[in-house]
């Protein structure tokens, strides 16, 4: 049996096929839910970020929810690492946390705003501040991982962001990433780096 979940923008979906319909729950109403990541390992574990709440956490397939008290209450973007289990959240302003026990507790990943890139980071409707947009894990490697601002440009990690890499020198930051779906299958670079497949 087939089963879906998406935010609304006011809440949270839940779609299970039965037969050739489909039966919908729905949860979190009114909570401003924007973004969602379920665990590859148990698809009854749900993670919601919402607009100004912070985030939840449901073990049950979204039928109860628990606060992960994340430290930032505007939360934008959410991965769980199929890798090891990581669970990563973005913010408004631009903060990335990560957590290693499913959202019990959670470190700040600050060497992400010491970026050189950070000072011209900027959304154009809230010109003060601005987000991470996407979040994408490696699948395979633990420590590859990829995020991306809004707008700021696109950043990467090879050490579960401890230390990150910039965007390319001359890439433009004044274009939406609409979508982050990086090809981890590409091989390395000669020294050891991979191709991100996000030429310009």
């Amino acid at each position: 049996m087939a089963r879906l979940y998406a935010t609304t923008g006011d809440g949270l979906a839940r779609l299970d096929e039965e037969g050739e319909a489909w039966a919908v729950e729905l949860a979190l109403s009114g909570s401003g839910a924007q973004c969602l990541a379920v665990d590859p390992a148990d698809p009854d574990t749900v993670f919601v970020g919402l607009r100004e709440g912070g985030m939840r956490r449901s073990v049950d397939g979204g039928r109860t929810w628990i606060d992960c008290e994340l430290p930032e209450p505007a939360v934008f973007s959410l991965a769980v690492s199929a890798a090891d289990g990581a669970v990563y959240a973005g913010t408004e302003p631009s903060r990335l946390f990560r957590s290693d026990d499913r959202g019990e507790s959670w470190r700040e990943l600050e060497a992400l705003l010491e970026l050189p890139s950070r000072p011209n980071w900027s959304f154009p409707p809230r010109p003060w501040t601005s987000h991470v947009r996407w979040i994408a894990p490696s699948p395979h490697d633990a420590g590859l991982l990829l995020v991306g601002i809004e707008l700021g440009g696109l950043m990467w990690s090879e050490d579960g962001g401890e230390t990150w890499e910039d965007h390319r020198p001359g890439a433009k930051l004044d274009v939406p990433l609409s979508g982050l779906a990086p090809d981890y299958s590409r091989p390395r670079l000669r020294d050891g780096r991979r191709r991100h497949g996000l030429e310009s």
